[in-house]
């Protein structure tokens, strides 16, 4: 289990789980088809997957070895650039739903960071 020792520990690890939340229920409202017709994405059953990791991921991180924080903000990091990568080949859509879920992915990241970071002796 992580601890919390440090001030503000606590408070990152609920920023971080809300930003999770966040971006499993964009990942959900796509797979769940609530996007228009012509909204490029993965395919629905991908990102049913990913939202239930995201989900999953909100509460995992209060619980989990502090090691699997780092893992979490790098994997994190790898599904933003996939997106960049998509966007700027033009097989993602860029709306603003799909900038909310990036926004809260960047805010995880940074959360799952200073986490890792103030969670114990490296």
């Amino acid at each position: 289990m992580i601890t919390t020792a440090l001030p503000g520990t606590r408070g990152v690890l609920l920023l971080g789980s809300a930003m999770a939340v966040v971006a499993g229920l964009v990942y959900l409202a796509i797979a769940g088809g609530m996007v228009a017709d012509d909204f490029q994405s993965p395919p629905r059953p991908l990102m049913a997957i990913a939202g239930a990791i995201y989900l999953g991921g909100a509460g995992a991180m209060h619980f989990v070895n502090r090691r699997l924080l780092l893992v979490g903000a790098v994997l994190n990091g790898v599904v933003l650039v996939l997106f960049l990568l998509s966007a700027a080949r033009d097989n993602a859509t860029v709306d603003a739903l799909s900038l909310a879920g990036k926004a809260a992915q960047v805010a995880l990241g940074v959360a799952l960071v200073l986490a890792w970071r103030r969670s114990g002796p490296r």
